[in-house]
């Protein structure tokens, strides 16, 4: 299929609907992820390591959800009702979250917020299956709702610690829960009633094969720098604050520089993609983030957290603007289901991740978790070094 202009004005409005959906769903997660780390060490007073147990039922609730909801959308179920059950995971999980207590923090805002994780695996499937059929260009469409979810991003986290620091805990939660009540009104508006979006038809031949290596791999890459990203990114908030002794508002700052360089190199990775191939490209991102783990260790003031971040951002958005559209690029024909295995490398690379960055923490330092952060950008860097036969285009 011929595709259309990659400029914002050949997006038709449904497109730019769904957009608004992904930025919505984004603002949602957004303003529960990243405190919720803060909100168990500092404001509960619990151990680093507890963090963990939180951790672990998010990402189990979100690679089971987003692995069963693949193979619904991809089999034909209509996307309308299992992102309406997401809403409602994501609108229990602030409620149980407001009372403060770590058991219910673990069995409901836990697994709430997985499932809330995984609608991005129906939203962004449904957004490829758009675009197949109105004929965008695939890189670049998927780059834009990318840069929905990095503005949102950029915008909600330093709104939620702005909350915290003004009106408590309890506020930031309610404001979660607000974000999931005007998601789900728009859920019910963009997705039509009968929406689905099945799994592409493939010439013979190139059907399910036993295993597809390719994909396999590529998600692997993911899952590295998934991991690299995910151990800094649970570390930095106490680190900024109780190791470095910038103030509470530092954190939230610190992630919309981050965003804000993310969103830019998002809408530049699919032109950088006609010049250079996406694994070298994730290969930049690699390099690069090591550099900005070590920078970031090495932060004392605010004004060098600034620079941490916007390398942070460099790296990621390079990342960000590239993976999906790289993983996607071996579904032969299951969109949803590749979709679903790049949803659950970030998932899974959260699993080992948020409880490592927990114990290393505990036992040494919320720096050196960050500087640790360098060995998964590393692996990531090897893994894409060593199969570039084997996924290459």
């Amino acid at each position: 299929m011929q595709q259309k202009s990659t400029l914002p004005g050949a997006f038709d409005r449904q497109a730019y609907m769904i957009a608004l959906l992904v930025f919505i769903a984004g603002s949602t997660n957004a303003a529960v992820v990243p405190f919720i780390g803060f909100y168990i060490i500092q404001v509960l007073g619990h151990p680093p390591a507890t963090v963990g147990f939180y951790s672990v039922t998010a990402a189990l609730a979100s690679i089971v959800a987003s692995r069963v909801y693949g193979e619904r959308v991809d089999a034909g179920m209509r996307v309308k009702p299992l992102l309406l059950f997401s809403v409602c995971g994501a609108l229990v999980a602030a409620a149980a979250a407001s009372f403060g207590h770590m058991a219910l923090l673990v069995a409901v805002t836990a697994t709430g917020m997985g499932l809330s994780n995984a609608a991005s695996t129906l939203i962004f499937s449904y957004g490829r299956y758009h675009g197949r059929v109105k004929g965008l260009d695939t890189a670049a469409y998927n780059a834009f709702l990318r840069t929905m979810v990095s503005l949102a991003w950029m915008l909600v986290p330093a709104a939620a610690y702005l909350i915290f620091d003004l009106a408590g805990a309890k506020a930031v939660f309610v404001n979660a829960m607000l974000m999931a009540v005007i998601w789900g009104g728009l859920a019910l508006v963009v997705v039509p009633l009968n929406q689905t979006s099945p799994m592409e038809r493939r010439p013979q031949g190139e059907g399910d094969t036993p295993r597809n290596m390719p994909l396999l791999l590529a998600a692997a890459a993911s899952f590295c720098m998934s991991f690299a990203h995910a151990l800094c990114a649970s570390a930095l908030p106490v680190f900024l604050v109780r190791e470095v002794g910038l103030p509470d508002y530092a954190p939230g700052l610190s992630l919309s520089v981050k965003c804000a360089m993310e969103v830019l190199l998002i809408l530049l990775a699919p032109r950088i993609m006609r010049r250079i191939s996406p694994r070298l490209l994730l290969s930049g991102a690699a390099i690069t983030a090591i550099i900005a783990f070590n920078i970031i260790a090495s932060v004392t003031t605010l004004p060098a957290m600034l620079v941490g971040a916007a390398m942070e951002g460099a790296y990621y958005g390079l990342f960000a603007g590239t993976c999906l559209t790289f993983v996607q690029g071996f579904a032969r024909g299951r969109t949803a289901r590749a979709t679903a295995l790049y949803m659950n490398s970030i998932f899974l690379a959260a699993l080992f991740a948020v409880p490592l960055m927990g114990f290393v923490s505990q036992y040494a330092s919320f720096g050196a978790s960050i500087r640790l952060a360098s060995v998964g950008a590393g692996a990531a860097l090897l893994l894409l070094f060593l199969t570039r036969r084997q996924v290459g285009e």
